[in-house]
């Protein structure tokens, strides 16, 4: 199966963009860490869009910065967790499910979900910006089977 993760990218990215798979992502918020799935990409493309298609845009708040990880060595900012943050979070989650989706951190998903962008090389989000999360971005976590790069697959805009 194929892995893939649902992300708020804060930076400009294109469809069919790559990046190396390393430590410096794009700053990004994570809404469904890694999973799994048993069809290809079209399919998972297409049942995100109908689930998203009346979805609206969300303000979220950065919070203090923390530092995650089972070494509490990986700094990020956290979001301010609104319920309708979680809303969309735990939406996803149970879509994603229904069809059959394995994750790789279930602890972290639902009530486990913390929203976070994790602080990169020249790139971060500081206590109190504003965010307007208005697309959700598919990242293919293994393109043509390269476990050292990712591609963005598809970005849904939200209303």
């Amino acid at each position: 199966m194929q892995k893939y993760v649902l992300v708020k990218f804060l930076e400009p990215m294109s469809e069919g963009e790559e990046f190396i798979a390393n430590n410096n992502w794009p700053l990004h918020i994570t809404l469904v860490a890694n999973f799994a799935v048993p069809f290809d990409d079209q399919n998972l493309l297409m049942i995100l869009t109908e689930q998203l298609k009346e979805q609206k845009a969300i303000p979220i708040i950065a919070g203090k910065d923390e530092f995650f990880g089972q070494h509490k060595d990986i700094q990020v900012t956290t979001m301010k967790m609104t319920p309708e943050l979680l809303s969309l979070h735990e939406a996803l989650v149970a879509l994603l499910k229904s069809h059959g989706a394995e994750f790789d951190e279930p602890k972290y998903m639902n009530k486990g979900y913390r929203a976070h962008a994790t602080i990169q090389t020249g790139s971060r989000l500081n206590e109190n910006d504003n965010v307007l999360l208005d697309e959700v971005t598919i990242v293919d976590m293994f393109p043509d089977n390269d476990i050292t790069k990712r591609r963005v697959l598809q970005t849904v805009k939200l209303q």
